[in-house]
């Protein structure tokens, strides 16, 4: 779809600068605008690769917690949902808002066994299910970092 997304953003930004900003007077709205500034920047690095992140995330995510249901006897709802619901969303194109919800699903899986795994010294099958999320998580937040390391931290995009 022509403009694309980002295209739009960046045009948004321009008569922000352009428009907006000269016509500022107060240090408040002036704030408020550079804040508004970069939360575009972070939604032009954020829209193009989000689904695809998401995707690679839960995909990542799902035999990790396939072995974690079968190393645990905890009742975990999250983790339950997220077996169940992850592999149709992952099979063929799934919408971003699904792919978030599957995501988040599984997130929240992971950090109530995160929870449950203190003091599972001894049960080797739970310290390997630990050391695979911790891996899980290092990775994610690599995935993540594309979002906010060039925008919150570096020049503008």
């Amino acid at each position: 779809m022509m403009p694309t997304t980002r295209e739009v953003i960046a045009s948004m930004q321009l008569a922000l600068k352009e428009h907006v900003e000269p016509q500022l007077t107060d240090k408040w709205a002036s704030s408020a605008l550079r804040s508004v500034d970069a939360l575009l920047n972070h939604l032009q690095a954020r829209v193009p690769v989000e689904g695809p992140m998401l995707h690679e995330d839960s995909a990542d995510l799902l035999p990790i917690l396939q072995a974690a249901k079968n190393a645990t006897e905890a009742a975990i709802p999250a983790l339950d949902t997220f077996l169940s619901d992850a592999p149709d969303v992952l099979r063929g194109y799934a919408s971003v808002e699904r792919l978030q919800a599957i995501n988040h699903t599984g997130r929240e899986a992971v950090g109530v066994l995160l929870e449950n795994a203190q003091g599972a010294e001894g049960n080797e099958r739970l310290m390997q299910v630990l050391n695979d999320l911790k891996a899980y998580l290092r990775r994610h937040a690599e995935r993540e970092s594309a979002f906010f390391f060039p925008v919150f931290v570096g020049r503008p995009v």
